[in-house]
């Protein structure tokens, strides 16, 4: 199939070719290429597929509908691959559901579902999964929460250096998050709900920070809402710590103002913040001190979302038109370029899960998506 009248776009630049693929695989770029199937693609980008780090099925559960829902919306917002945070209904945390999953996503025409492994076990997270089993059986890495016990930290570290993986954490502090349903400021104690203060993301990132320079283990660290973590992230990879800073696009497009007139569905975890922060994080942003956007999708249902903010879950459905309102907010708005874009939501979340994306040229065989502004197809 050739591909004709298309605007290429990838981390180098835009540019307008033809494209010849064959057998899945880009084997030409080039200008007049022939084929029996040309599709013409009417102006329409060309890009690689994005892929998020960071997803959940609705309202956590495991089970064939959301596997296949999750699949549906991901591809309509352009993420032809999604790592699924493991901490679900049940856990992520054991051969049976990792295989469940695997099983029932196995369709060339389905967004690829990546599932990490939940390092810990139980409720009480007092003991350790079989990371090592985990990995073998095609787990993408670990992930943890940064506020358990000390020694499993450790130890997870130890797994991750001795498999040479890096490690998914969760910054929080849940003694202080526990008495919070919103982000902790003028507006939480106007509406008279319990707040969630920055140093409760802020602390957990700094001491995680000295683990991962102890044990030389790359850490990305998960849906970041706090410029402070992020200058703390900036400063260690100055110093050579293998840290990566990711944040959802709700932290970079909307404050705690959302949560006005008691409104859930902008109850999301971590809180949306205020302007102040949300200004310095997209300072961050264009000073390219962010490795990784988020859609942060994690849906819930009408039953979880439609009673009082205090016991509403928190969660966002977001995934099915993330490409549409990244090129909205900050390409049309030129907060970045649309390269800078595939760098954030394609490139760099590929490099961290050992594959090449974001350079569309000849030989390239990872997903293709057609992006018109609007709607996206599926190419390759």
């Amino acid at each position: 199939m050739v591909i004709k009248n298309a605007k290429i776009v990838d981390i180098h630049g835009i540019y307008e070719s033809d494209v010849l693929i064959k057998n899945r695989k880009i084997e030409k770029i080039g200008d007049n290429l022939k084929d029996d199937e040309i599709y013409d693609a009417n102006g329409a980008y060309l890009l690689p597929g994005l892929v998020d780090l960071n997803v959940k099925f609705c309202d956590d559960k495991v089970n064939i509908q959301n596997i296949k829902k999750l699949s549906k919306d991901a591809l309509n917002g352009g993420v032809t691959t999604v790592v699924l945070n493991p901490d679900l209904n049940p856990a992520l945390d054991n051969e049976i559901i990792l295989e469940f999953i695997k099983s029932e996503n196995q369709s060339n025409n389905s967004c690829k579902i990546l599932p990490l492994i939940k390092a810990t076990m139980g409720d009480d997270s007092q003991s350790m999964s079989e990371i090592a089993i985990l990995l073998k059986k095609g787990a993408v890495a670990p992930f943890f929460y940064s506020d358990i016990d000390s020694f499993l930290i450790c130890r997870i570290f130890e797994y991750a250096k001795m498999y040479n993986v890096p490690l998914h954490c969760r910054a929080r502090n849940a003694s202080i998050k526990s008495v919070g349903v919103m982000h902790e400021g003028e507006i939480s104690s106007r509406l008279g709900l319990g707040g969630i203060n920055e140093i409760e993301e802020v602390s957990e990132v700094a001491k995680i920070i000295e683990f991962a320079k102890y044990y030389d283990v790359e850490v990305i660290f998960k849906s970041l809402s706090v410029s402070r973590s992020i200058e703390l992230i900036k400063k260690a990879k100055e110093e050579g710590i293998g840290v990566y800073a990711e944040v959802s696009i709700h932290h970079l497009l909307k404050t705690d103002k959302e949560c006005e007139g008691y409104n859930t569905a902008a109850k999301i975890d971590p809180p949306l913040r205020d302007e102040h922060n949300r200004q310095k994080l997209l300072h961050h942003l264009k000073e390219e001190d962010i490795d990784f956007l988020t859609s942060l999708h994690s849906p819930k249902s009408t039953v979880q979302k439609d009673i009082s903010f205090d016991e509403a879950a928190f969660g966002v459905d977001a995934i099915g038109d993330y490409l549409q309102t990244l090129y909205k907010t900050l390409v049309e708005s030129k907060i970045v370029t649309f390269s800078q874009l595939i760098k954030l939501v394609s490139h760099n979340p590929a490099k961290i899960l050992g594959r090449k994306n974001g350079e569309i040229k000849e030989g390239f065989e990872d997903s293709l998506i057609l992006f018109n502004k609007k709607e996206v197809k599926k190419i390759l």
